[in-house]
């Protein structure tokens, strides 16, 4: 307890009886607000989160929402800053990878008729182990991607995962759209 009346000392809060003392309750806010710190009740909104939807990659900013939120949508709504659209379509739609805005339209676009290849199977020699978190559908490690349902290894990403232990969480995406979106193109 007085840990903790001690950081409320340091973030300027008043204490009823004076931090460290007694019963150390924060009678003020206005020590920790003019410091310019976060409110207390807001969402926080994530930065750098990817995804494709009907054909517009777009990537996530860092934002914090105070709430209740009495402005327009626009201004309560976590914000997305549109990176491209794809040609081809997205690999698989709604997907969300956190991952460079640089990034996010090679990876999260359906790849094109001239892309080449990016991944080949896994097809000679002892298949390599597939290790997978729970609620991972497709999981790239180490240069091969993982079927997590099927517990198997199933491709090789020729350069790479696009980002070591990246995953895909959903069942509705295709195999070949995990590919395209875990191995670096």
């Amino acid at each position: 307890m007085l840990a903790l009346a001690g950081l409320a000392c340091a973030f300027g809060l008043s204490c009823k009886q004076g931090c460290g003392a007694g019963r150390d309750e924060p009678t003020s806010l206005e020590g920790l607000r003019s410091g310019g710190s976060l409110p207390l009740r807001a969402v926080d909104c994530p930065d750098g989160l990817a995804r494709c939807e009907e054909g517009t990659v777009v990537v996530s900013r860092l934002a914090t929402i105070p709430q209740p939120c009495a402005g327009p949508f626009e201004h309560c709504a976590c914000p997305w800053d549109k990176v491209g659209d794809c040609p081809h379509g997205c690999a698989a739609d709604t997907v969300e990878l956190v991952m460079e805005a640089a990034r996010a339209k090679t990876q999260l676009c359906a790849p094109g008729p001239d892309t080449g290849a990016f991944a080949l199977p896994v097809t000679s020699g002892p298949p390599p182990i597939a290790t997978c978190e729970e609620g991972e559908r497709y999981r790239c490690s180490e240069g091969v991607i993982a079927d997590c349902a099927a517990g198997a290894a199933v491709s090789r990403c020729m350069m790479g995962c696009v980002s070591e232990g990246a995953s895909v969480d959903s069942d509705d995406v295709r195999r070949e759209a995990a590919f395209a979106i875990l191995c670096s193109r």
